[in-house]
């Protein structure tokens, strides 16, 4: 009997033995998804949101209150109460909570100084919050914020909301037609509310001109010839995510609103169009700023001249220069454009009594598609006395 089961064993071993062997099986590996880029375009910088925490390379973390120029309520804070990245979608929560005199907190972050763009398509899938006296916002401030102040650097709002869950805002801000005055338009759309879901919010922005879409549809556009001031959108500009509690829009939050309320956000994109010829990018600067006095009576009469040109001091035609006076001036001219000679004038400060000296000194100068480089003025200012 034993000398059988031997037997047995052994033939099964053989035959194990003797078996064709299975290829191993290889060890899963992970495979980038291609993001999907639209017709014409290639993506150029995003965020998926897809770690642990916000990248610091790509993200600012703005904190403070103070209203933020809007009569704002909340404190932004740094906290994961507030911010935070949960199953590759990024929280962004309001919250009802005393913090540091607040009586609500949130968060606000920004890409300045880590990227900025120049034309395009710039995108973010959101879900909404709701509420009255709720504002998450997706928009864009231009990079020489630092230099040349609001409204002068341009905003654009690609997506705002006041706590109105079918109506989303597209709008722009310059000088001239800033806060209120801000050219742009709403869009409501039909059925489920757009705090059901995720929805794609982004602008598509030429030289020239920026339009707004909500998904698939085309719901506003801005040229230059719409704004009544400056169009100050042909320059790099950085992106900002927030949520916003109360403010001048908005209004404050009633009885009716919920906290928390959350902004979530899938993910940021930017796709470049490399059909979009930019070419070189203009630099203007001064290269004579003329003033003189004439004295009628007890007063003096000023008036001033400023001849711009390019880097290569060519005449530029249609850049919008502005000064400011120092003397005792009234009346005083301090905005004018370009003609085809390069020359903004006159300047006129229609009464100057009583003044030792009087100057006018460039302030700015502006112009869709170029810089201002104060660094190559051959003069700032001009100095008289009556």
């Amino acid at each position: 009997m034993y000398r059988r089961l031997f037997l047995l064993l052994s033939l099964v071993v053989l035959a194990a033995a003797c078996a064709p062997q299975a290829a191993p099986v290889p060890s899963p590996t992970s495979t980038p998804t291609p993001i999907p880029a639209p017709a014409g375009r290639e993506l150029m910088w995003h965020d998926e949101f897809d770690g642990e925490s916000l990248n610091p390379a790509d993200w600012n973390i703005e904190t403070g209150a103070g209203g933020w120029g809007n009569n704002e309520l909340q404190f932004y804070t740094d906290r994961p109460e507030n911010l935070r990245l949960e199953d590759g979608v990024l929280v962004i929560e309001a919250r009802q909570e005393d913090y540091k005199g607040s009586r609500y907190t949130s968060a606000r972050i920004n890409t300045q100084y880590k990227h900025a763009f120049r034309y395009g398509r710039i995108e973010a899938r959101l879900k909404l919050p709701t509420g009255k006296g709720i504002w998450p916002a997706f928009w864009m401030l231009g990079e020489d914020l630092p230099r040349a102040g609001w409204p002068a650097a341009g905003e654009i709002d690609i997506m705002e909301n006041i706590g109105e869950p079918h109506t989303v805002y597209g709008t722009v801000h310059g000088p001239g037609y800033s806060g209120a005055g801000g050219v742009g338009a709403p869009y409501t759309v039909a059925g489920a509310a757009l705090t059901q879901d995720f929805h794609t919010y982004a602008i598509e922005w030429a030289p020239g001109e920026i339009r707004w879409y909500l998904d698939d549809a085309l719901f506003n556009i801005v040229d230059e010839g719409d704004v009544p001031g400056p169009w100050v959108y042909d320059h790099p500009f950085f992106i900002i995510l927030n949520l916003a509690v109360g403010g001048n829009w908005p209004g404050n939050p009633d009885a009716n609103t919920r906290f928390p309320q959350q902004l979530l956000v899938d993910y940021v994109r930017v796709y470049r169009n490399p059909g979009l010829e930019l070419g070189p990018r203009l630099s203007l600067h001064a290269a004579d700023v003329r003033l003189s006095l004439t004295q009628t009576g007890d007063a003096v009469q000023a008036e001033g001249w400023i001849t711009v040109v390019d880097q290569d001091g060519r005449p530029v035609e249609g850049a919008v220069v502005t000064v400011g006076w120092l003397g005792v001036v009234h009346g005083a001219t301090a905005e004018a454009a370009t003609d085809a000679e390069g020359l903004a004038g006159p300047f006129v400060g229609r009464m100057v009594s009583r003044a030792n000296e009087v100057s006018l000194c460039i302030s700015d100068i502006r112009k869709a598609g170029a810089d201002y480089d104060k660094s190559q003025n051959v003069t700032t200012c001009a100095f008289e006395s009556p």
